[in-house]
């Protein structure tokens, strides 16, 4: 039995008692606490520490000034061998050792019970957590593929646009020299002949010559100056709406 006014521990029977043993109900010193845990009957036994423990409060009927042997089913307290005579005779009763071994057994196998829900449950936040942020990069990856492959859809267009317009330019720009070629082969013989004609000053020979150059005027035709080409570019009003709606429909959970 602790003997809790002196406080020494009663198995070395010399050094304090700070250590109070639940299972054996004896006072233990540090030294003397660590042999009784490392023995094979004792190793599970649990120790109440401090120098101001009283075990006498949990291990003995203040009432009767006996040690809790009992434990009452029916008042759920703890009793000792006088009330059972006294105040729980007619009641169930089981040995304390028993019914806390009981009790201990009990709360042992519902805290695994909750440490594994709770770290099943851990578990699955962390995969979920995991499988999120996978679903996360691959929407962002999506997003921008499709992104990419819009601009490509847009430099596509525009660069079928511009060769477009170079081609034009190309096949305008040929028509328009050729005519201006053939306008200055014109203004050359012209001016040749206009030159020739003022070199002769024989009167007979510059009429037949005058004759010869206004019936090569009349015989060639005036070459028509064709419409000059133009080139505009209208440009769209595009509505950022617009823009969203060639991209896919994103859904925020």
């Amino acid at each position: 039995m602790a003997q809790a006014a002196s406080k020494t521990c009663e198995i070395c029977v010399s050094s304090p008692g700070h250590n109070y043993c639940e299972q054996c109900d004896q006072l233990f010193c540090d030294g003397c606490k660590i042999s009784h845990l490392r023995t094979k009957m004792s190793k599970d036994h649990t120790f109440l520490s401090g120098p101001n423990i009283n075990p006498e409060v949990k291990q003995y009927c203040k009432e009767h000034d006996e040690t809790f042997i009992y434990y009452c089913m029916e008042c759920d307290s703890p009793i000792c061998k006088i009330c059972v005579i006294k105040k729980h005779k007619l009641h169930d009763f089981a040995e304390i050792k028993e019914t806390t071994d009981g009790i201990k057994a009990e709360v042992k196998k519902g805290m695994d019970m909750k440490m594994e829900h709770l770290q099943s449950k851990i578990a699955d936040i962390d995969q979920g957590s995991n499988q999120y942020q996978a679903d996360v990069n691959g929407v962002i990856n999506a997003i921008r593929e499709e992104g990419r492959h819009l601009k490509e859809l847009i430099d596509k267009r525009v660069e079928n646009l511009v060769k477009s317009v170079k081609e034009k330019e190309t096949k305008n720009l040929q028509i328009l020299r050729s005519i201006e070629n053939e306008n200055k082969t014109t203004l050359e013989k012209a001016k040749e002949q206009q030159k020739v004609s003022q070199g002769i000053t024989d009167t007979t020979k510059l009429f037949q010559k005058l004759k010869q150059i206004r019936s090569q005027i009349d015989k060639r035709e005036e070459i028509q100056i064709p419409i000059l080409p133009s080139v505009k570019y209208v440009r769209q009003k595009v509505a950022e709406s617009e823009i969203e709606k060639l991209f896919g429909e994103l859904k925020l959970g």
